[in-house]
């Protein structure tokens, strides 16, 4: 990140400490303290297949999910995401806690995200090998935290989703913007009820257009646009409540419909955390 842009950061994500009037003391899912609270150091999430009303109208005989995996990380020395995430944890309306978020096809500690310091900014992002990443490197994989989650979808809105991924990342084309945290702070610092908002609800086709033509945004906002363009349930829901992915945040992907909790684990006790629910779970068997 050079100054100028550190700089904005700076100033924006303080001004939000400011304005901010949600307590950030109770205590949200993705947290060590909510682990601590329930006397554990991985928290499994109870997954029942009939409670997924958002399931694709057609039954096939393999069911097909779209991961996403959110993040609360920690870093003593990375100034610029300690202010990013202190800036969403003041203004945060959910009750999860998260700064980043990630999509993967399977439950193998490979997920696709979007950050600043990666090189190029779309590239896998490895929990249990931070190494690989600029942006995981830079965080404590013992301290860090994640929440997996899963999304029943068809098997053509799975491989439209896994289509969009790898197009945009061989592409190299899709950059992480910084300055497109402006425009999500505005949603919270302005009372126009209109920001964040579409102005008309898209077909598939139009926000695969307007998809195939953006090439900036932060890693919640691209993961909104694959999901808006690829699976039926998140468009309609999307629609219906004229949200515009340009303005979500994590914690609004994850709360949207349909989208359940698998299980919450540090960094490094990734695989052995999705190992374990998978055997508690044999519906997940094929995708680990």
């Amino acid at each position: 990140m050079g100054r100028k842009q550190l700089h904005i950061t700076v100033i924006l994500f303080f001004s939000l400490f400011f304005v901010a009037c949600k307590s950030t003391r109770i205590i949200r899912e993705n947290t060590w303290e909510f682990l601590k609270q329930n006397n554990e150091s991985v928290h499994y999430y109870d997954f029942d297949e009939k409670l997924n009303i958002h399931a694709p109208e057609v039954q096939e005989e393999k069911k097909y999910f779209i991961f996403l995996r959110l993040y609360n990380p920690y870093s003593s020395f990375n100034i610029g995401s300690n202010i990013l995430q202190k800036g969403i944890e003041m203004t945060e309306t959910h009750n999860t806690s998260g700064s980043h978020i990630s999509i993967g096809f399977d439950l193998s500690d490979n997920f696709y995200g979007l950050t600043l310091y990666a090189k190029p900014n779309l590239k896998l992002e490895q929990c249990t090998n931070t190494s690989s990443n600029e942006y995981m490197k830079s965080c404590n994989p013992n301290k860090s935290l994640q929440t997996t989650y899963a999304l029943e979808v068809s098997k053509k809105e799975y491989e439209t989703a896994y289509l969009w991924i790898k197009r945009k990342a061989e592409s190299k084309t899709t950059h992480y913007s910084v300055s497109e945290n402006f425009k999500i702070a505005r949603k919270f610092l302005n009372s126009n009820s209109k920001i964040g908002k579409l102005n008309k609800p898209l077909s598939q086709e139009e926000e695969s257009r307007e998809f195939e033509q953006q090439n900036t945004f932060v890693c919640s906002t691209f993961i909104c646009h694959v999901l808006y363009s690829s699976v039926n349930s998140i468009r309609e829901y999307i629609n219906d409540n004229l949200i515009d992915p340009d303005y979500t945040t994590p914690t609004d992907i994850i709360s949207m419909p349909g989208i359940k909790q698998l299980f919450t684990s540090s960094w490094d006790n990734y695989n052995i955390a999705a190992q374990n629910f998978v055997k508690e779970n044999e519906l997940f068997n094929e995708w680990l």
